[in-house]
Parts: C-alpha cells; sequence; structure tokens
C-alpha cells in the first residue's frame, strides 16, 4: 500500500477560491517512484464552482487560450459537478489508505483543494501537517524538473501528477547519492 498521494489541479486562477477545472492524482512510494494502479482523475464543471463561490482570474483565462488543443481539451470533457467530484476524491482517498498529499507547491494544490472542497461542504481527506510540496524537494535536492523526460500532456492534472512523482523519486534518489559519497 501506498502511504503517498500526489495530486495535480487544472485551475482558473492561482489562488485559494479559484475555480478548478480538473483534478489528477495517484497513490505513490516516494523513494521508488512506483506508482499504484488505480488513479483518480476528474473534470468539474466551471459553472458548479462558480456556483459555490468560486472565481476565474481572467489572465488565467488568457494563459489557457495559449494551451495546446490537448491540453484544453482535457478540462473540457466529462466535467462533472464540484461536489460530486470533491466527494468522489475524497472517498478515494480515504479508499487508498494513503496518509500524505503532495503538490507542486506549498501554497498550491492542496490549499485550493482544500478551499473548493469546503465551499460544497466537504472536508479535506488529509490533515493539514500531511502536506508535502515538490518544489521543496526539488530545492533541497539541487533538482532540475525540467530535466527529466515527460510523458503526455502539460497540464492534463493526471499526467502531471504521474511526472511529479518521478521527479520526486528522481530528486530522492541524487540526494541518497550525494549521501553515499559523505
Amino acid at each position: 500500500m501506498h502511504r503517498h498521494v500526489m495530486m495535480d489541479l487544472e485551475t482558473m486562477g492561482t489562488r485559494p477560491g479559484s475555480v478548478i477545472l480538473s483534478i489528477g492524482a495517484v497513490t505513490f512510494d516516494p523513494k521508488t517512484g512506483d506508482i499504484g494502479s488505480a488513479p483518480f482523475y476528474a473534470t468539474i464543471t466551471s459553472a458548479s464552482c462558480i456556483d459555490a463561490g468560486l472565481t476565474v482570474d481572467p489572465a488565467t483565462r488568457k494563459w489557457w487560450k495559449r494551451q495546446s488543443i490537448e491540453a484544453r481539451a482535457a478540462v473540457t470533457r466529462d466535467t462533472r459537478p464540484l461536489r460530486e467530484v470533491a466527494q468522489a476524491f475524497r472517498e478515494w482517498f480515504r479508499a487508498s489508505g494513503a496518509t500524505f498529499v503532495w503538490g507542486q507547491g506549498a501554497s498550491f494544490d492542496p490549499p485550493l483543494w482544500e478551499v473548493a472542497s469546503r465551499a460544497v461542504g466537504i472536508e479535506p481527506p488529509w490533515r493539514f501537517w500531511n502536506i508535502r510540496d515538490t518544489r521543496t524537494v526539488y530545492h533541497l535536492c539541487d533538482f532540475d524538473d525540467k530535466a527529466l523526460p515527460r510523458e503526455g500532456t502539460y497540464h492534463n492534472a493526471l499526467d502531471d501528477a504521474r511526472h511529479q512523482v518521478l521527479c520526486v523519486a528522481a530528486a530522492l534518489a541524487q540526494l541518497r547519492k550525494v549521501g553515499e559519497r559523505a
């Protein structure tokens, strides 16, 4: 059982309270990069987010217009209401047996998801002290996450989550090598 979940969001802003377009998540082992076999991916109707009080940042709307057709298509297919997705994600997370949640930035994925979930009356499935951050790991390990070959579509939440797992595992492996030489 993997005790860690890597999540990634695609949003219409960079602050808590922004509309969430999609969520992708995988269970994983940070030491090996092994990813569990049952990922979570869902796209969310913008209208349900706006109805819950979430907002759209005009600069992010412009940014999305410059993204690939594949990335834009990924956030518009099979959309479901925010409350339904928040409940499904909570159930998936709990069923996974995970303790820790990771995001790409301490102030992004988990905090944005917490605000969006609470806006529809769903508590996030993790404890605040179990949030982990990829960028801190990259920095401490002197790891360039752009140096690792990329698979999938940029700004597809599930593809991004999978890539972030590989980067964390590679960064930690790099750190272990430094420790072995010391």
